[in-house]
């Protein structure tokens, strides 16, 4: 329960009622009062607001219906994530952690357009003390390669919704882990992961962490 006595369900529930309203600015607002007052923190407001307003959407219409209105809630989602990075900053801040630590670079593998999972990552890095390269949906694999040349980074971290793009995550993690050698460490996550359970042992990953509480956990400083 909220400093103002409301429950996560309630705000939960208003939150859904604005995105069926397809009101983003009062969405945006919304949120980002919520984060203003105290009663939501950022793990909170992206874990148990925005990803379930995503995951437990519910359509009865037509498939052409269905498949644009996904697109306006998902630019609605993706709306309030943005605005909600200089929170994400303060966070950091009054934290301690104005240092940045170690790098990390945040990507999906080709043919994944579900990126939304992967940006709230990247916002939990960087309020954990990571410094954090995202650099979002669709990537070819070479591109993801060139980016961990020029990064170097300590975790390379990679969001999966697809089952079918569990193949090229693994081709992915070979060719950096190739480049790299034992200087990264990979990170799997994403509901393609949840369903397939071995999956991220399959693809090479070191790690399948699905929640801000084990990136805060993860190792910093060598």
């Amino acid at each position: 329960m909220g400093k103002g006595g409301e429950t996560l369900d309630s705000v939960y529930g208003e939150f859904i009622r604005l995105l069926e309203a397809e009101d983003r600015a009062a969405a945006v607002r919304l949120a980002l009062a919520k984060l203003e007052s105290g009663e939501l923190d950022i793990p909170t407001l992206y874990s148990r607001i925005l990803a379930p307003s995503l995951n437990d959407m519910r359509c009865s219409e037509d498939e052409d219906t269905c498949i644009w209105k996904e697109h306006v809630r998902s630019s609605f989602v993706r709306a309030v994530i943005e605005s909600c990075y200089p929170h994400v900053l303060k966070a950091r801040d009054r934290a301690l952690r104005k240092e940045a630590g170690d790098r990390v670079l945040v990507a999906c593998p080709t043919e994944e357009y579900h990126e939304i999972g992967a940006r709230m990552v990247a916002d939990f890095f960087t309020l954990a003390g990571f410094e954090t390269t995202f650099i979002g949906a669709n990537t070819p694999r070479r591109v993801i390669l060139s980016a961990a040349r020029h990064v170097r980074p300590r975790y390379l971290a990679m969001s999966v919704t697809n089952n079918y793009n569990l193949f090229d995550a693994r081709q992915i993690i070979g060719a950096v882990k190739s480049e790299l050698g034992g200087s990264v460490t990979v990170i799997v996550g994403g509901s393609a992961f949840k369903r397939n359970r071995g999956a991220a042992t399959e693809t090479g990953a070191d790690l399948e962490i699905h929640t801000y509480e084990e990136i805060a956990a993860l190792p910093k400083g060598g």
